[in-house]
């Protein structure tokens, strides 16, 4: 058992990353002292925090005082953070407000991108990922999105090309990339992107028949595996409502609908459900989200789910799992034997819970 703390007290956990040697761990903690709460940075290398990198206070940071770190993602390079700030931003208001705010990190420096973002507002950039040339960022609030790129130089806003196409277009929650295209989601719409054209795959996703009974299509987390998607929601990230959860598969032209595998039994009280986090492993997929104020966490492989919600059934919320390869040359810190996963061993720990598949590394993040 290897308790890991991001911060000394309460806090949470949105994201992370994986840049081949180290995860980046982010969220937000209220920290103790004159400068309360703020986003942070944890780095750990499978068996050690990194402590020239874990911080929760960079003076760079200062406008995102108060905010969160909802998205992270490499480039090979450095790090891009996504989220809200809380703090001043001189180019949007003299006073502390909400406001959408964006990052470079390399493992060192904090850069703050916030003053560069477009339609500057009270909102969140809930998601970003990169395809190797360019990250695309989303977010919003509500049934207001926003969709940016960015080269590490340049931001293009998107927002007003998506808009025209998809009808529906809302916050931004997910985004992600297969190789070919995007695939972008939200409250209540999906859309593919090639790089020119956007295709509103918003009525495609409804017609499947449980997403009817789901009280709304919000898009929360996307994943590929190599050969197919894996699509999620539930209620929107970071908020609650009487949703239910719902999750498919995708691989153009069909959706295959797998929310009865991830419903409890029928009764006249469904407890509201949410899918918030999807990652592939070599070998399977890992979901996590909640259900009835509890964690939950599957794993679907070889079209077989098998419910792991008692590893966390301590957690409010699965908000982030993630899935890295692991060098042969690197040694994980030592475990405790699993019989779920026969060739793996389990780290459990208060924030981070980490199983080793082969050569994958998982980890799974607890909302407080």
């Amino acid at each position: 058992m290897t308790s890991l703390l991001p911060v000394q007290s309460e806090g949470t956990v949105w994201s992370g990353g994986w840049n081949g040697s180290q995860w980046l761990v982010s969220g937000w903690g209220d920290d103790d002292g004159p400068n309360g709460s703020n986003p942070y940075i944890y780095l750990y290398n499978g068996m050690n925090q990194v402590p020239a990198g874990s911080l929760d206070l960079y003076q760079a940071e200062s406008t995102w005082h108060g905010g969160d770190v909802f998205a992270t993602s490499y480039n090979g390079k450095e790090w891009l953070l996504s989220g809200l700030g809380s703090g001043v931003l001189p180019s949007y208001s003299s006073l502390e407000q909400n406001h959408m705010s964006l990052a470079l990190f390399d493992g060192y420096e904090f850069t703050d991108l916030s003053s560069l973002v477009p339609r500057q507002r009270d909102a969140i950039l809930y998601t970003n990922a990169w395809n190797g040339q360019y990250w695309l960022i989303g977010g919003g609030y509500d049934d207001n999105g926003i969709l940016l790129s960015f080269d590490g130089t340049n931001i293009v806003d998107l927002t007003g090309v998506i808009a025209q196409s998809v009808p529906n277009f809302g916050s931004v929650q997910a985004v992600a990339w297969n190789g070919y295209y995007w695939l972008i989601g939200g409250e209540n719409f999906l859309a593919a992107y090639d790089g020119y054209t956007f295709t509103d795959l918003t009525n495609k996703l409804d017609s499947v028949p449980e997403l009817n009974s789901a009280c709304c299509t919000t898009v929360n987390a996307i994943a590929w595996n190599g050969a197919e998607w894996m699509i999620g929601g539930g209620a929107p990230i970071a908020q609650t409502s009487d949703s239910q959860a719902w999750l498919v598969t995708y691989s153009s032209p069909n959706f295959v609908d797998l929310t009865q595998e991830i419903r409890p039994p029928a009764s006249d009280l469904i407890p509201a459900s949410s899918i918030l986090a999807i990652t592939a492993t070599q070998n399977s997929w890992i979901i996590g989200g909640y259900s009835n104020n509890q964690g939950s966490l599957y794993e679907y492989s070889d079209k077989t789910f098998t419910n792991l919600s008692g590893l966390v059934n301590n957690y409010t919320y699965v908000n982030w799992v993630g899935a890295g390869t692991v060098p042969e040359n690197i040694q994980m810190a030592p475990t405790n034997y699993n019989s779920i996963f026969p060739e793996s061993r389990m780290l459990t720990g208060q924030f981070i819970l980490q199983v080793r598949e082969t050569l994958q590394a998982i980890v799974v993040c607890r909302f407080d």
